[in-house]
């Protein structure tokens, strides 16, 4: 009987555990940890910052955007630039005229970068779909664990990677998150924020970035591995002098 009694109260326990994440809505959390991480501020606001000794700046105004990377090549002054209207190249302010092949690649390359050093800016998108995968504790801290893919109509040449978020409880910040990807070759990256700073109400912040030690690892696998120090650390994502602009004003970290 007393047997009977806990299966009984473990079942309602269960489905009752259920329901609560059944009603969790992930698009409600992603707005929280965009609001959090400022991306209303974004919205009208100019980043600029250095990324592995190139200059990137990202502009937005009212629906418009525009992404930019400027460096020394061979003596001469390079910038990439995307906009709404698209890429360009240009080689000392004269636009040069690119292989649709080089073109794809130099986009793909600078809002690669942008992407990551903005995140979770554009986790609204409609291309986006949200899967709440419940709670989780890394370093005995909870987390929202929610899993990002992408349409492949408006979800960018990438639209089959997949990401994990963490987005912490207290702050909805997100402390971690994992990915997978395949360009060249595939493969599994953890990332952990660390370096975290606010400036103008824009949060921004670099990465230890992993690998796991195991070919045959999972996307889902990565945060326990990285508790049991089962991953390798393989860089260090710095976002470097970076300034904020809102309001012709300009903060300087």
């Amino acid at each position: 009987m007393q047997k009977a009694l806990l299966s009984l109260l473990l079942l309602v326990f269960i489905t009752i555990a259920s329901c609560n994440q059944d009603h969790i809505n992930p698009a409600t959390i992603v707005e929280e940890t965009m609001m959090a991480h400022g991306t209303d501020v974004m919205d009208n606001a100019t980043v600029d910052f250095n990324f592995r000794g190139i200059d990137y700046s990202v502009s937005r105004s009212n629906g418009y955007f525009e992404y930019s990377r400027s460096f020394n090549q061979a003596g001469n002054k390079v910038v990439d630039r995307l906009t709404n209207d698209g890429f360009t190249r240009s080689i000392n302010d004269s636009i040069v005229q690119l292989p649709d092949s080089l073109s794809s690649r130099y986009r793909s390359s600078l809002n690669s970068v942008v992407y990551f050093a903005q995140l979770p800016y554009g986790l609204d998108n409609p291309a986006v779909n949200l899967e709440y995968l419940g709670t989780d504790s890394i370093k005995q801290n909870k987390y929202h664990e929610i899993k990002v893919t992408f349409d492949e109509t408006g979800g960018g040449e990438d639209h089959e990677d997949e990401f994990l978020y963490w987005i912490n409880v207290q702050d909805s910040l997100i402390d971690y998150l994992a990915y997978s990807y395949c360009e060249e070759d595939c493969g599994l990256r953890f990332r952990e924020s660390i370096n975290r700073k606010n400036i103008k109400g824009i949060v921004i912040q670099d990465y230890n970035n992993y690998n796991p030690e195991q070919e045959a690892a999972e996307l889902e696998d990565l945060d326990r591995l990285f508790e049991k120090d089962q991953l390798n650390l393989l860089s260090t994502i710095r976002t470097e002098f970076p300034e904020v602009s809102l309001n012709d004003e300009v903060a300087d970290l």
